[in-house]
């Protein structure tokens, strides 16, 4: 045996030096347990095979599927392998003659399809190749395959008045057989019927478009039915409509996108402007200028570089400058910078504002300046991020460039493959 010779071969080996040395004592168990497991195996398949085998083969269960056998058969000393199929038992008497039966009243429950009955087929009928949940096999026969098909549909091109079809099914199931027979009657369509109609007007139209001529006239009667002709309304003017609605409500998401995109725009300009105006303030009210001479030396040169290009942080300022000029009293000019500027940064400048007018300038200097700090901050911030989004958007470019780089490279393979 094999299994047996491995195992023994396994065990010398375990005890050499070279191999018994990489295989731990762990290791050995589990290939030994394996070795003799497939030792019981063998001897499990050679008495099941040999000893206890009987010249017999147990066949599956009437309706299971067939199975397969390995065989070996030996005569005058020569071994020959051989495969069998053994088929599944058959069902008795009894059983076959019940699914014959079966098959036939599936039969007369489902050949008529869409149809009334047998006596008024004028639609397709159903054939089916086998009845019975698959027991009975059907072969179908018609007197006249002209009429019906083998699909079950009518040529009705074929039929001029109504005629009587004989049909005969050869019903099998296993090993018998029953033919059952019977009759039915195909009518051609009714002009009174909505199909009927149907296929008379597109007959008649296919017999105009045989005629010569460059215009033809549609039928205006079928049977004892008017036809009235109209072409088909495809609604283009409500579709219009809707393409205008959806144009409308792409525009406006549109119109809202760009709002929210210029809104957001305009906060980051402001958010820019914020370390200049610190920085400004800082620097005048360090050198002895009041907090008000401060800001309107900075809107002074603001006005002067403001035809190049408007800076809205500086443009809030200078609106609260107008209306201290207009009458308004500082503090609340001051107060009313955040509805000019609405960030956090400009409210927190409107409180500094605000306190020194109310407690008076001491420290304002050194807020001014870690406010001017913490601007600058956010301002490397910014750039930094600005710079991240930039080297995103060039990304894209970069795609484009390799892919015609791509293309330019193995184009000349490709067409000199072509002209191989």
């Amino acid at each position: 045996m094999i299994a047996a010779v491995l195992l023994i071969v396994t065990i010398i080996l375990s005890k050499t030096k070279k191999i018994g040395s990489l295989m731990t004592p762990k290791i050995k168990k589990i290939v030994i347990a394996v070795e003799l497991v497939g030792i019981v195996a063998s001897v499990g398949e050679l008495v099941m095979n040999n000893v206890l085998f009987d010249n017999s083969l147990s066949r599956p269960a009437a309706g299971e599927a067939d199975t397969t056998e390995e065989l070996q058969y030996e005569t005058n000393g020569n071994k020959t392998d051989i495969t069998l199929d053994v088929p599944a038992a058959l069902h008795s008497k009894e059983e076959k003659e019940s699914f014959i039966e079966n098959a036939k009243e599936e039969i007369d429950d489902t050949f008529i399809g869409d149809n009334e009955d047998l006596d008024n087929i004028n639609q397709a009928v159903v054939m089916k190749e086998s009845y019975a949940d698959g027991m009975v096999k059907a072969e179908w026969q018609l007197s006249d395959y002209k009429i019906i098909g083998a699909d079950g549909e009518i040529n009705y091109e074929n039929l001029d008045k109504e005629k009587i079809i004989e049909a005969n099914v050869t019903l099998t199931c296993e090993d018998m057989s029953d033919v059952y027979s019977f009759s039915f009657r195909v009518e051609p369509f009714d002009t009174s019927s909505v199909m009927g109609i149907d296929y008379y007007i597109k007959k008649a139209i296919r017999e105009l478009f045989k005629e010569e001529g460059e215009t033809i006239t549609l039928p205006d009667k079928v049977g004892d039915n008017e036809v009235v002709w109209n072409k088909k309304y495809t609604f283009l003017g409500a579709k219009i409509a809707l393409l205008g609605i959806f144009a409308a409500i792409v525009m406006v998401i549109g119109q809202m996108k760009e709002d929210k995109n210029k809104q957001a725009n305009y906060l980051k300009r402001l958010e820019r402007d914020y370390p200049k105006i610190v920085e400004g303030l800082a620097l005048y009210v360090g050198a002895g200028l009041s907090v008000k001479n401060s800001i309107y030396r900075l809107c002074e040169e603001y006005i002067n570089r403001r035809d190049k290009k408007e800076e809205p942080g500086f443009e809030g300022l200078l609106k609260m400058c107008r209306e201290i000029e207009e009458g308004r009293s500082e503090i609340k000019a001051y107060e009313s910078l955040p509805e000019y500027c609405p960030t956090r940064e400009y409210r927190r400048l409107s409180s500094l504002l605000t306190n020194n007018l109310r407690k008076g300038t001491k420290g304002l200097i050194d807020q001014l300046n870690k406010e001017e700090e913490d601007a600058f901050d956010m301002e490397r911030a910014y750039v930094k991020i600005a710079g991240e989004e930039a080297s995103t958007k060039l990304l894209f470019p970069m795609i484009g460039l390799l892919g015609i780089v791509l293309i330019i490279i193995i184009a000349p393979s490709i067409f000199n493959m072509n002209t191989i």
